[in-house]
């Protein structure tokens, strides 16, 4: 497939070991080579290519696939379990029912407590409402913790479906056949997991997870990251990766920088 119809193009930094020739002079006023080895930082360029309509029917037969797969294996779909637990009366039950309206009625509670302590109409010393309003935020965010604990609970139960399963295999699947790069400086462009079917591919892709390199741990990630919300239809446009791409990358920064900020911080 030729890659020059592409979504979206980045480069990843890689370093490499070189041969570099030093010349020099000796006593004798002679001409000395020297070759010593150095590490350099080279640029790799990758692209994401714009699928085709018959990548689009083969991406949709493999989700089929893998959703007949995830059935067979025992796995439910989401309408069944949805279907069972509206027969049994919900996912929650009454006292987690209970709970979860009570929680939201104290938040709103909360919500209008800090609107009442902000305006200050009662006039309350200032040193007072501060107090006040910092024991009523930290009282609002184990609220709201206390529900997102619920929720993510409840979100859970449909995690384990026949459809999530195919649903994670098809963007495995979009990655390896989207991702290709280039060796010489963006002339040409191949395809990053070799060719071949979904298996053999899969096997380039962990053979490089394996790898103890920044490189190509990097470059998972990334690729992983943007087939992802591209899947998902949260990216699209060339302006909306590049946009995207920048937040991963000042994300990685970050965490590349937290151990370093931590040993000097123990360190002082």
């Amino acid at each position: 497939m030729i890659a020059n119809k592409y979504l979206y193009q980045f480069i990843i930094t890689k370093q490499e070991e070189i041969e570099a020739v030093e010349i020099s002079k000796n006593q004798n006023n002679e001409e000395v080579k020297t070759t010593k080895k150095q590490i350099v930082d080279k640029d790799v360029p990758f692209r994401l290519i714009k699928p085709s309509r018959k990548l689009f029917d083969e991406a949709e037969l493999f989700y089929g696939i893998k959703l007949s797969e995830g059935i067979k294996a025992g796995l439910l779909t989401r309408s069944l379990i949805a279907k069972r637990y509206q027969n049994d009366g919900g996912a929650m039950s009454e006292p987690e029912k209970e709970r979860y309206a009570n929680l939201y009625v104290e938040l709103f509670r909360q919500q209008n407590e800090l609107q009442r302590l902000q305006l200050n109409l009662e006039k309350i010393p200032k040193e007072e409402q501060e107090g006040l309003i910092s024991e009523l935020l930290i009282n609002m965010a184990n609220t709201r913790r206390s529900l997102q604990e619920i929720e993510m609970y409840q979100s859970s139960i449909f995690e384990q479906t026949a459809e999530n399963r195919a649903r994670n295999q098809t963007i495995m699947w979009w990655a390896l056949n989207m991702c290709y790069f280039s060796n010489d400086n963006g002339q040409t462009f191949v395809p990053f997991f070799g060719e071949g079917n979904f298996d053999e591919k899969l096997a380039v892709y962990d053979s490089f997870e394996e790898k103890d390199d920044d490189f190509y741990g990097y470059s998972l990630k990334k690729i992983a990251y943007l087939i992802s919300l591209w899947y998902m239809g949260k990216v699209s446009t060339d302006k909306e990766f590049k946009e995207l791409d920048e937040l991963f990358d000042s994300s990685k920064q970050k965490q590349d920088l937290e151990p370093k900020e931590n040993a000097d911080a123990n360190n002082s």
